[in-house]
């Protein structure tokens, strides 16, 4: 059989080999992926805690929450590197990897369960698909709202006052005031 043009590249026999001195060599990154747990996971976010004590331990966690935001219930903050601004909220269930920089302006509504991605695998000129993942900031701005299950992909700019739908999966930047909806997130008016 001939080799794999695209998708995932096969690991190499350096990279399988030794899986069990692999799995120890491992244990620091597992022990801080527990940390990170602790600090910005569930147990944080919690509906058992008051919304000014899942703030100050968010904040523990070195997420940037401005003042009056509210929600934050079973959400889940992959890294630090997420600011939510003065007034904003997030429902219950929202998602932000943050392995690239996530930034939510003032007054920003995001509703139950959505999810802001900032890392993606690149795809080689042969179609390969990169293990090595890259990042790229996302941004929404001041007064946007996002609709209950919408993702934003990474890179993506979402501008002042703009309200993405319900469901959308916003691939490309979304323009100030504009409404857009639908897979991929196109403007409708």
């Amino acid at each position: 059989m001939g080799g794999m043009t695209t998708g995932f590249p096969p690991y190499s026999p350096q990279e399988l080999r030794h899986p069990g001195l692999r799995a120890i060599a491992d244990l620091p990154a597992e022990s801080r992926g527990a940390m990170r747990w602790l600090r910005r996971g569930r147990l944080v976010t919690s509906p058992l805690l008051p919304s000014a004590l899942r703030r100050a331990l968010l904040r523990l966690g070195g997420i940037r929450i401005g003042n009056k935001v509210w929600g934050l219930e079973r959400c889940w903050f992959e890294s630090p590197r997420v600011s939510i601004g003065t007034g904003s909220g997030a429902n219950a269930g929202c998602w932000f990897e943050g392995a690239g920089r996530i930034e939510i302006g003032d007054n920003v509504g995001l509703g139950p369960e959505v999810m802001i991605l900032t890392s993606t695998h690149g795809i080689t000129p042969g179609g390969e698909i990169r293990r090595r993942q890259e990042y790229h900031d996302v941004r929404v701005g001041d007064g946007a709202w996002i609709g209950a299950r919408a993702t934003i992909l990474p890179g993506v700019t979402i501008g002042a006052g703009a309200v993405v739908a319900a469901g959308a999966v916003v691939t490309k930047d979304c323009e100030p005031g504009g409404l857009y909806g639908g897979v991929p997130a196109r403007r409708l008016r």
